[in-house]
């Protein structure tokens, strides 16, 4: 047995396939590989690594012969973008409707975070809840439902949420993001005519 920082591989000629999708490009393990000097070789992380091949029960053991997925290289991201409000949201009572999204990505995973402050309750947009939607080109969107945190009628209304993702995942670059009033969630598909907030990812700055 080998561990990830030294040791040795056991020999076998029963190897578990691998996995039927792969990112970047299919590696047969040599003697003396580990999944650890196995990242350092391709500059991938040891976990991204690891999450492309769930195949691999003991990441502390692989087999030469073995072939293994190592995982493209995803993109380091970290930037802000803001969102604006549409002309569908009315102007609230010292605040208008903004928002903003913090985007952090990495090879060892990410997470966008989004929040909107001076919207109005959903009801005025004909929904119930607020739900932000992560659009990706020729991918289906990401839904991410923003929770209230702080009352309306006395001061604007904070709603926050936000989508994390693991290692090897990449979301960004993406579309755009756009806020919508929706009657339930989970939803699938955004409902257009109820957008409240949006912005574009073009108009994201690094931090």
């Amino acid at each position: 047995m080998q561990s990830l920082l030294k040791g040795e591989i056991v020999l076998s000629n029963q190897f578990p396939p691998p996995p039927s999708t792969c990112t970047g490009f299919i590696y047969t393990v040599q003697s003396g590989d580990t999944l650890f000097l196995i990242a350092q070789r391709f500059n991938v992380s040891l976990d991204s690594l690891i999450a492309a091949n769930p195949q691999i029960a003991n990441p502390n053991l692989i087999f030469p012969g073995q072939r293994i997925c190592i995982p493209a290289q995803v993109a380091l991201v970290e930037c802000c973008m803001l969102l604006f409000r549409t002309a569908n949201v009315p102007v609230l009572p010292d605040a208008e409707a903004a928002g903003v999204a913090r985007v952090f990505q990495s090879s060892a995973g990410g997470n966008i975070l989004i929040a909107a402050i001076g919207l109005p309750e959903p009801e005025v947009l004909g929904g119930n809840l607020y739900v932000a939607w992560i659009r990706r080109a020729g991918l289906p969107p990401i839904p991410v439902q923003l929770l209230q945190t702080g009352p309306v009628i006395t001061e604007p209304g904070v709603w926050v949420g936000a989508f994390v993702f693991g290692p090897g995942e990449a979301v960004v670059p993406f579309q755009d993001i756009i806020v919508t009033a929706e009657v339930d969630f989970p939803v699938t598909q955004p409902d257009l005519d109820n957008i409240a907030l949006i912005g574009q990812f073009n108009q994201c700055r690094p931090q």
